[in-house]
């Protein structure tokens, strides 16, 4: 059955795939950068939200921010989130490709906004909030 760890190894692994991509992270907001190591854009990262538990399956519910960093004069703004747009798009395609054996769907539809923020630099781009459905009984 997938998991917290199997489910976040599997967003790396999409990451890592991807040619837009540079860095995927995953926890809290405010442990973005918290890494000795500088952070490269385009970024990815996952925040497991509140989950639930159901007779036959588990939702593991995520907020995905897909970000990059603005500009001094902050004027790519429109184009950073055309294109985070399209990589929220390309990460939805990819869970959803029947091609691939995954034990777990997405819930859609799928909800995004854009955002522009300040973690280490300015950033801006979409805050999405997926749900993937693990189907599994769970007995012993």
């Amino acid at each position: 059955m997938d998991n917290y760890r199997s489910i976040i190894e599997k967003f790396e692994d999409f990451a890592s795939q991807h040619p837009l991509i540079e860095t995927f992270t995953w926890g809290q907001l405010s442990d973005v950068g918290r890494d000795n190591e500088k952070i490269k854009f385009p970024l990815l990262h996952a925040i497991p939200t509140p989950s639930n538990i159901e007779n036959t399956y588990t939702d593991f519910n995520f907020q995905m921010l897909f970000m990059d960093m603005l500009d001094d004069t902050e004027e790519n703004q429109l184009d950073i989130l055309k294109f985070q747009h399209l990589i929220l798009q390309d990460f939805l395609s990819y869970f959803q490709d029947a091609t691939r054996e995954y034990n777990f769907s997405i819930s859609t539809p799928v909800s995004f906004q854009p955002f522009l923020d300040r973690l280490p630099t300015r950033v801006c781009g979409v805050d999405a909030t997926i749900t993937f459905r693990v189907e599994a009984s769970f007995c012993l």
